[in-house]
């Protein structure tokens, strides 16, 4: 590629007698062209040296402009650059997570599950592919938050979305002057947590139990004494349960839409409120209000690909509305789908993680 310098001269000068000098001299001329006032060309840079000596023998003012350093662009480029920048920056800017918003119930628990997100080293301004498996995140957070029943994530562009869903509210009978007991186990699984008032240990985290096994002991041992004192709490396990299903293959499912904030007198048939909301203490007693949940239905003809957005919350529903409450679900495997004769039928994997502590009298 030729180097160039620009020449800039003022148009009064005789343009004839100046090229018949350069062409003389063997210096070749390009990209001529004039404006009102200045005449533009440019020559070869190796060619400078001579031609100083024919502006020096002709006494002509110059402005010469090294191209090569000008940093020009021509106004097309900028077109094409303009064009390229705008197809690549959204692709760049994608791979990127920008913005982590969490909907939970409380901003306590946005704060908890925020901080516990870093922990896992999910942040603003990670690369998407460095996110973990949804899997292994849904596992950590309820692990941690046994309120939560099940973790839905969702990713759109560069915002990733965590939405806790509450487990049902678990209700539970206080018993007085019922006799000691151990804490067994109701079926086999594998131990991941503790929740204990009273009671020791009787096997540890990580470990598998089997139905009937002793998880928290009633007693205390101090030397050859054994005191009775009883054992309460929770201990939480893992385990696998298979779930088989049958649909038709089209579905009329009513979707939750908007939400609306209803004020009404006490005393008048009461709506079922979807989430109740605190009024000030004066009129409390003459009004209640909340937000109700209206309904959409939609029809939906399933196919394979519908296991993801439509069928796994089905069975999900399925499972905790079945399961006790506190039940969480921390991982799903579709081992089979088949559509035969307008059914879907289908087979899927659930790890299930739940209380599976229940009291048995000492003897």
């Amino acid at each position: 590629m030729q180097q160039l310098i620009q020449v800039r001269m003022s148009i009064k000068l005789d343009q004839y007698l100046l090229f018949q000098r350069l062409f003389a001299a063997n210096i070749v001329v390009y990209q001529v062209y004039s404006t009102e006032q200045y005449l533009y060309f440019s020559i070869r840079k190796k060619d400078l040296p001579v031609f100083r000596k024919v502006r020096r023998s002709l006494k002509l003012s110059v402005h010469l402009v090294d191209e090569t350093k000008k940093g020009t662009i021509p106004i097309h480029s900028f077109s094409i650059v303009g064009v390229i920048m705008f197809l690549i920056i959204p692709v760049v800017l994608a791979q990127f997570i920008w913005n982590i918003q969490i909907d939970s119930e409380s901003p306590e628990s946005n704060v908890l599950i925020y901080e516990q997100l870093k922990e896992m080293k999910i942040k603003e301004r990670m690369r998407s592919s460095n996110l973990p498996s949804e899997q292994e995140i849904r596992q950590k957070l309820l692990l941690e938050h046994k309120e939560y029943s099940w973790v839905h994530f969702s990713k759109s562009g560069s915002k990733f979305t965590v939405t806790p869903m509450l487990a049902p509210i678990q209700t539970e009978r206080e018993i007085k002057d019922a006799p000691p007991t151990h804490l067994i186990a109701k079926r086999s699984g594998v131990i991941t947590d503790f929740e204990l008032t009273k009671g020791v240990r009787a096997v540890e985290k990580n470990v598998s139990v089997k139905k009937g096994d002793i998880l928290v002991n009633g007693f205390v041992t101090q030397g050859d004494k054994r005191i009775i004192t009883s054992a309460e709490g929770k201990v939480y396990a893992s385990y696998w349960i298979e779930l088989e299903f049958e649909l038709p293959k089209k579905l009329s499912i009513v979707k939750p839409s908007e939400r609306k904030l209803v004020i009404q007198r006490i005393g008048e048939k009461k709506l079922s409120f979807w989430k109740e909301v605190a009024l000030p203490n004066p009129i409390r007693n003459f009004f209640e209000a909340g937000y109700v949940q209206k309904g959409e239905a939609e029809e939906y003809v399933i196919d394979e690909q519908s296991m993801d957005r439509l069928i796994r919350p089905l069975l999900y529903q399925k499972i905790i509305n079945e399961l006790p409450s506190g039940t969480q679900i921390l991982e799903d495997k579709v081992l089979q789908v088949t559509i035969q004769n307008d059914k879907v039928k289908g087979k899927v994997l659930f790890l299930i993680n739940e209380n599976i502590a229940i009291p048995q009298v000492i003897p």
